[in-house]
């Protein structure tokens, strides 16, 4: 797979959590927001799992210390979202969970003191002006302790994209993505059990919402983004990735009839120019880790 492919993957991927977010929230009316996340992670690490064991792949030593870390970043940075959620507006703690897309070169910079590219530098800041526009378009700008947890969210987020690329780097993505998805539903059960009841009516809806949610938005997500991020690097993946607020307003524009106000439409022109500036930057941020020689499925 050539990095522009993968680009695409990614690309892919943040299409489907856009349209993930009508799931969740159909999911979200019936369950309450813990349950939803043991729902989707024990769901998907059963799927993960079975995918593992149907192609014959073999979890190293490594791939499991590696995987694990990953599953650990993931499920902190859905749990600080989580919390964000519940203390401040959905708009804001969108915009404060992309922040991560800016993080993102700076961790990388600082951990393998390998400088991102200027044309790199320039689409993480395009993209996060852009999602501003599509998040804060409604409202205005203040700063609580939700907002900082929802920060915290975006600083995991960045965490966990570059563990991707730390994990993929000699291991099969298909064993990756069962460990990750696995440590991530082992950490879900505890608070959503102490925090949260089970409703005792689940509509076929919710069922549905479930199932997608499940399947597409997280593991079949979360193994093209496993995949893709073996031959991209991590800033490109997070621009690409932060997408997925511009995939869930065109969503709802055609399935749901929201009306979009002129902002949002430039957010949405912003984050498309951030794209191509991603797209074409040709270069990686951890040359001395080459992806040609990583192995493939």
């Amino acid at each position: 797979m050539s990095k522009q492919q993968a680009n695409l993957v990614c690309l892919l991927v943040a299409a489907i959590w856009g349209g993930g977010f009508i799931a969740t929230d159909a999911a979200l009316q019936t369950f309450d927001p813990f349950t939803v996340l043991m729902i989707r992670f024990i769901g998907a690490s059963i799927v993960s799992i079975i995918v593992c064991l149907v192609s014959r792949v073999k979890i190293s030593r490594e791939a499991l210390f590696r995987g694990s870390i990953s599953g650990v970043l993931m499920y902190f940075a859905f749990a600080f979202q989580t919390f964000g959620l519940f203390l401040t507006n959905t708009g804001q703690n969108a915009f404060l969970t992309a922040v991560n897309v800016v993080l993102v070169p700076y961790i990388v910079w600082l951990l393998w003191k390998n400088k991102p590219s200027n044309r790199q530098l320039a689409a993480s800041v395009v993209c996060l002006a852009g999602i501003a526009c599509l998040s804060l378009s409604k409202g205005y700008f203040s700063f609580s302790f939700g907002d900082s947890l929802s920060l915290a969210c975006a600083f995991f987020f960045a965490c966990h994209i570059i563990s991707l690329e730390y994990a993929t780097e000699n291991s099969n993505s298909i064993a990756i993505n069962a460990v990750q998805m696995s440590v991530a539903a082992i950490l879900s059960i505890p608070l959503a059990l102490s925090l949260e009841t089970i409703p005792q009516t689940i509509t076929a809806h919710a069922y549905m919402s479930c199932a997608y949610m499940i399947i597409v938005a997280t593991f079949l997500a979360f193994q093209l983004q496993t995949l893709a991020q073996k031959y991209t690097d991590a800033s490109s993946a997070s621009v690409l990735l932060c997408t997925e607020s511009l995939f869930a307003n065109v969503f709802g524009f055609l399935l749901l009839h929201e009306e979009k106000s002129p902002i949002m439409i430039l957010g949405g022109l912003l984050i498309f120019v951030s794209v191509i500036l991603t797209e074409y930057s040709g270069q990686f941020i951890l040359s001395k880790h080459q992806k040609d020689s990583k192995i493939d499925e």
